[in-house]
């Protein structure tokens, strides 16, 4: 399979001076991946070809495909469905970023030359302000570039129409797919770049290990938050009378979690705009028509637009997307996760408490649940008795004649003091923090 290189060798140096604000080198137009920093991979993901289906339809063209993919990367799994059409987007998106690239880096190598004639003291760089329509806005970066293949054959096996039985096509678009995915997953600033974290659905808080699996993300639209920014600038004054001009909904990332829904600007960003925490939903009938969901669609007055609401408690939020099929994706996942047991917020729980349980072996959690005094008492003795190297201890109101294990009379050595002492004397340093408060 052949590949052509993304830029020359030679990179831009990091040292470079900048020439005023309209030449300076973090050109807007880049879509140069962030830095290691703002990088989401720090190694690289697995991609595999599950299975590939087709619409029931008379057209045997590969374009109608579908393929779902899953995706690992470190301990999370996670599965995409991609039409063909989304493919052949993020290769053309790709290559538009490597021309883009290639003349910005050709640009600044004749900027060096002529400066170093003295010719000129201040070059205008173009820029670029035709960003993709996936909504991500290029960034740059200033570390290297070397190194970034994209093929631009590997896509013709997805776009050449192919003969044959059904069953034979699917395999031969199924292999087609899986070099195309191994060919760019195998280079780690290709992975971290927005083109690929976009179709891949993956932001910064995707792979927290806090906030739970990795679950649906995508771009969407909203109303209620605002477009006003620093940068914005401010729209004419008839347009705000009229509605097909004046274009009130933003777009957002939004960040799927089994206890919440939350809005980045970016897939990169860290800030959130927004979030829409689950809660336990009423209990319904066993009608199905009663049954109580977190996301349901809802018809828009313009049929070219799709939305779906979200809603716990007293909190709602309407959000659109592009197509039908996307607003049921997510009326599908946002439901499965909210509702789904065991780690489903949403979920009737243990002793009608308001979050799933915490704090068991299966999740590795350090950290016990204790009804009452005794029990706790007991299992801190127990610790100070196993401790090997080192005890530490801290609260309020430590007293040294506490006995941590009932009835005092049948069990003298539980004293605090005492059960220290014996500890010490096996050679375990003992340390405490004691907090006081003087009156």
């Amino acid at each position: 399979m052949s590949s052509e290189k993304l830029i020359a060798e030679d990179v831009m140096r990091s040292d470079e001076p900048r020439y005023g604000s309209t030449a300076t080198l973090a050109w807007s137009g880049s879509f140069v991946r962030c830095g290691e920093n703002d990088s989401i991979f720090e190694e690289l993901p697995k991609a595999t070809i599950v299975s590939v289906s087709r619409p029931d339809t008379g057209d045997m063209s590969p374009m109608l495909l579908s393929y779902t993919i899953e995706v690992q990367y470190k301990q999370f799994k996670w599965r995409l469905l991609k039409k063909a059409s989304q493919v052949l987007y993020l290769h053309f998106a790709l290559k538009k970023r490597a021309l883009i690239e290639e003349f910005h880096e050709k640009q600044e190598q004749v900027k060096e030359w002529l400066q170093s004639l003295g010719i000129v003291d201040q070059v205008a760089v173009v820029q670029d302000d035709d960003e993709p329509d996936d909504g991500a806005f290029p960034l740059h970066n200033e570390g290297s570039s070397r190194n970034r293949n994209v093929p631009s054959i590997a896509a013709l096996p997805i776009l050449r129409p192919t003969l044959g039985r059904q069953q034979t096509v699917c395999d031969k678009a199924k292999v087609a797919m899986q070099g195309y995915l191994n060919h760019f997953l195998g280079n780690l600033d290709i992975v971290n770049s927005r083109e690929v974290c976009k179709f891949l659905e993956v932001s910064k808080f995707s792979f927290s290990r806090e906030y739970g699996p990795k679950l649906k993300e995508g771009y969407v639209m909203v109303k209620h938050l605002s477009k006003v920014t620093g940068d914005d600038d401010v729209g004419c004054f008839p347009c705000q009378w009229f509605s097909c001009w004046s274009n009130n909904w933003r777009k957002v990332w939004a960040v799927m979690k089994p206890g919440f829904l939350a809005l980045l600007e970016d897939p990169f960003d860290t800030k959130l705009l927004d979030i829409i925490v689950f809660d336990v939903l009423p209990t319904s009938n066993d009608d199905v028509k009663s049954q109580v969901y977190l996301a349901e669609q809802i018809k828009e007055h313009n049929p070219l637009y799709y939305a779906f609401r979200v809603s716990c408690g007293s909190w709602s939020m309407d959000l659109r997307v592009t197509s039908n099929g996307k607003a049921k994706q997510w009326v599908a996942a946002i439901n499965d996760a909210g509702v789904g047991a065991p780690e489903g917020w949403c979920y009737p729980h243990r002793f009608s408490s308001f979050a799933p349980p915490r704090g068991l072996n299966e999740d590795g959690s350090q950290a016990q649940w204790y009804v009452d005094g005794k029990a706790a008492f007991e299992a801190i003795a127990s610790s100070i008795e196993k401790a090997k190297s080192e005890t530490f201890i801290t609260g309020w109101w430590l007293c040294p004649e506490l006995y941590l294990r009932r009835p005092f009379e049948s069990n003298p050595s539980s004293r605090l003091d005492a059960l220290l002492e014996s500890k010490a004397k096996q050679g375990v340093q003992v340390q405490t923090v004691r907090s006081l408060f003087n009156p």
